[in-house]
């Protein structure tokens, strides 16, 4: 459960130089001396602020505890002499240069999920309403989805961990996780932030394809329910689900050590220089796992219900394959990047359809995905869903290269949802993509729009 808050308050500060910024970070600084004067601070600076102006520092926490604290910080970063260079202070947003290549979102996909994810979100946001909704409907099992993802609080350990095994199911993961993934991005669209590619990770392409326009709403929510649901029952016919390994290791290392062995497994997941993922049957991955112990290399058994991207998910790709020729899928409004080839998917519908309709049995490449983007000019990748898996690995893939890489869902679960979401618009606005701060809401939780119990 998210530790107690008031509300969340952004204070967002443009200026033509540093000077100018000094003199008003340190008047923003006497005039925080309340919860009032902080949200009529927090009003004012946003509806002035342009992610255009030269010089730009945004902060975003609770109200009255942290705004005023964080602004006497950042006043004494600013008044340092700047041939100390010294970094920015943590959670002070600064930027003083325009915004260096293209923005895309990642989409995450299963192993990203928790209970109470995005839960501030569906309170702050109205959005988050008609979008919760439509999943339930779609759903339409009992326990809900929304019971799923919101249980009552507890403490009892053996209960909080039943709630996270019940979320872990697959046939509910998916579509959970497609659900908080569309909430985020219908918040991000409110501020007027948006993409210029998109691309997820394995289920992640689905959300990537809507936020895309490629699917509508009902479509995805129905395709994201009914992708868990086939998924979870993949391999029940032939007796054998099969399971998958992380390792720590390099693809070629892996791939020498899969032909010498002559082991039954594919590599699933190209995720980053340092990590893949193999699928199998479970014995085979079992051989491998002491193969990679013989090797020094760490390998975990992961905790999902059959080996995907493999050829033992056969039983959920062929019912998948038809919803999907029966599904209506309209252009691209932006480059969406497959799995599979690393490259924009193509625009006739039926091509579309025949690369998505493959997507469960072939590998996930998220590497070459990375890349491709970033030589398409891609310097900011924004993680829209739960979790920071895929931000990290990113970080991991382009290493020293310029670029940003962060989600939107930073803490995981340590802090408000909707405080991560307000730190990720400061730093989209401190690196100079639009957003459009002023349409932050000013409504406490105490006025929650939706219930989530």
């Amino acid at each position: 459960m998210n530790p107690p808050y008031d509300r969340i308050e952004i204070i967002a500060l443009g200026a033509e130089s540093r000077e100018d910024l000094q003199k008003q970070v340190k008047d923003a600084a006497k005039q925080a001396s309340g919860t009032a004067a902080i949200k009529q601070l927090g009003e004012t600076s946003r509806r002035a602020f342009s992610e255009n102006a030269p010089l730009r520092l945004l902060i975003a926490d609770t109200v009255p505890g942290q705004i005023r604290e964080k602004l006497q910080i950042a006043e004494n970063w600013l008044n340092a002499p700047e041939k100390e260079a010294n970094p920015v202070p943590p959670e002070i947003f600064y930027g003083n240069r325009a915004s260096e290549g293209k923005l895309a979102f990642l989409f995450p996909g299963q192993g990203s999920q928790y209970v109470n994810m995005g839960r501030s979100l569906v309170t702050h946001f109205a959005e988050a309403g008609p979008i919760m909704k439509m999943a339930e409907t779609v759903f339409d099992r009992n326990p809900s989805l929304r019971a799923h993802l919101y249980p009552p609080e507890t403490q009892e350990k053996d209960e909080e961990r039943s709630r996270q095994e019940a979320l872990r199911s697959t046939d509910v993961a998916q579509p959970a996780i497609g659900l908080v993934s569309r909430i985020c991005l219908s918040v991000l669209a409110r501020h007027g932030v948006l993409p210029a590619a998109a691309a997820g990770h394995s289920f992640g392409e689905l959300t990537a394809l809507c936020a895309a326009k490629s699917l509508d709403e009902n479509d995805f929510l129905t395709l994201a329910a009914a992708r868990g649901r086939f998924m979870a029952l993949a391999g029940k016919n032939s007796g054998e689900s099969g399971q998958m390994m992380a390792v720590r290791a390099g693809a070629k290392q892996i791939e020498e050590l899969i032909r010498t062995h002559r082991a039954d497994v594919v590599l699933a997941n190209r995720n980053s220089p340092k990590q893949q993922v193999l699928s199998g049957p479970r014995q085979a991955i079992e051989q491998m796992q002491e193969i990679c112990r013989k090797n020094r290399i760490m390998a975990k058994p992961l905790p999902v219900s059959a080996a995907f991207h493999s050829r033992l998910v056969m039983d959920a790709a062929a019912p998948f394959q038809e919803l999907i020729a029966n599904t209506k899928f309209h252009r691209q409004q932006i480059p969406v990047y497959a799995n599979t080839t690393a490259l924009p998917y193509p625009d006739d519908p039926d091509a579309v359809r025949q690369l998505l309709g493959g997507h469960l049995l072939k590998p996930v490449d998220f590497i070459n995905t990375v890349e491709n983007m970033y030589a398409d000019e891609i310097r900011t990748f924004v993680e829209v869903g739960p979790g920071a898996v895929l931000s990290g690995l990113v970080r991991q893939i382009l290493g020293t290269r310029p670029h940003a890489a962060f989600s939107v869902d930073a803490s995981a679960g340590r802090q408000p949802a909707v405080l991560d979401m307000a730190q990720s618009l400061c730093r989209i606005a401190a690196l100079g993509y639009p957003a459009q701060l002023h349409r932050w809401p000013s409504a406490s939780p105490d006025q929650a729009l939706l219930s989530v119990c």
